[in-house]
């Protein structure tokens, strides 16, 4: 119950976390139910979901921000993204972030940066088309220029010249060595 109490304010503060798949589709289970909450702000439904946080800072942005943006949402509110396995020991690794959120805000969450996507303006489109025509129009000009020109016989290189022109066998980089310790030394010392 703790450690999804923490992982729902993470997730409420950032609007995106990392976590395990198996941990994200849990917290689904704990956070949606909060977030349906959220949507009506009356005072037993601010005093449930606090009892069930423990933060009233996430409280409080669960019933100003993500409540009313989730106003015409049924259910879903949360989205699972697997990515990848963990280095240490493999364990299925997802991004749990929240279906719809602020196109103001860019979210930054570990190494990731999820960027909102903003569409080009109309201006743009009419001057690309022009200038394609304006390549399509020059480039059977310039063919017809090369078809005019014949072609020179390139020289062949000789044997001899292959053989100057390639570099010398370059030999292995020696290996440092270092000292063998036992694989208990770490924890030892």
């Amino acid at each position: 119950m703790a450690m999804m109490r923490n992982l729902a304010i993470s997730l409420i503060e950032h609007e995106v976390i990392k976590t395990t798949v198996e941990k994200g589709k849990e917290l689904r289970r704990f956070l949606e139910p909060l977030i349906t909450r959220a949507k009506e702000d009356t005072l037993h439904n601010r005093r449930t979901v606090l009892s069930n946080l423990n933060s009233k800072d996430a409280t409080s942005k669960l019933f100003s921000d993500l409540g009313p943006m989730f106003k015409e949402t049924n259910g879903g509110y949360l989205r699972v993204i697997k990515a990848g396995f963990r280095a240490g020991d493999k364990a299925d690794i997802s991004y749990v972030e929240l279906t719809i959120r602020n196109q103001d805000q860019e979210t930054k969450s570990d190494d990731a940066i999820v960027e909102e996507f903003t569409p080009e303006t109309t201006n743009t489109i009419p001057e690309t088309k022009a200038e394609e025509t304006v390549v399509k129009e020059s480039a059977p000009k310039k063919t017809a220029e090369k078809k005019a020109e014949p072609k020179k016989a390139a020289p062949k290189k000789t044997a001899e010249k292959k053989a100057a022109s390639k570099p010398a066998v370059k030999k292995p980089a020696e290996k440092k060595e270092e000292e063998k310790k036992s694989w208990w030394s770490k924890f030892l010392n």
